[in-house]
């Protein structure tokens, strides 16, 4: 140690100045951003994780759809192919008053009551009709009845009221309230 001199003791003592600096530096400017981004990174992994559980409940569900879907298609096209084209007030009192033609009761009214969406099936719609048959024999009504629910399956009857005919108490006045869907 002898052989230091004032220079070289200035040199060794700048020396480890800018050693503790770049250590320093390096610490301070380098790794030390470097950590904070990795647990931001990490905070927002986590963040993400309840998302990630939800999309792939998501997932799950569209799967489980997707699975179902082939069914509900064919009764839907089912549904269309028992559903004539036109409008409903062109067909439906028809199909009703042949229906009850063939039954033997001549005389039949068909009335639209009253028409909304149908909450179940989206794009279709449910019609209330009113029936009115003047003079019936009420077994010849139920066969009818029973010909009505199992050609017509999109047709639900909502009500019947039967009344008594005072100048001819054998036959009855039926008015029937149905439901229909159509496109």
């Amino acid at each position: 140690m002898k052989n230091l001199n004032k220079d070289h003791i200035q040199k060794i003592a700048l020396g480890s100045l800018m050693a503790i600096g770049v250590v320093y530096g390096y610490f301070d400017f380098l790794l030390g951003p470097l950590r904070a981004k990795t647990r931001s990174t990490a905070a927002s992994v986590t963040a993400l994780d309840p998302e990630i559980s939800k999309a792939n409940a998501q997932m799950l569900r569209a799967k489980a759809i997707a699975k179902e879907a082939p069914p509900v298609e064919a009764s839907i096209a089912t549904i269309n192919g028992m559903i004539p084209e036109g409008a409903p007030v062109a067909w439906f009192p028809v199909v009703i008053n042949d229906l009850f033609k063939r039954a033997g009761f001549e005389k039949s009214t068909t009335k639209l009551t009253t028409e909304a969406a149908d909450k179940e099936l989206a794009g279709y719609r449910r019609i209330t009709w009113a029936i009115e048959l003047p003079k019936v024999d009420c077994l010849a009504f139920g066969a009818a009845v029973a010909e009505l629910e199992n050609q017509e399956p999109l047709v639900e009857i909502q009500s019947v009221a039967i009344e008594t005919l005072r100048e001819d108490p054998e036959a009855q006045r039926v008015l029937l309230t149905v439901n229909n869907i159509v496109k």
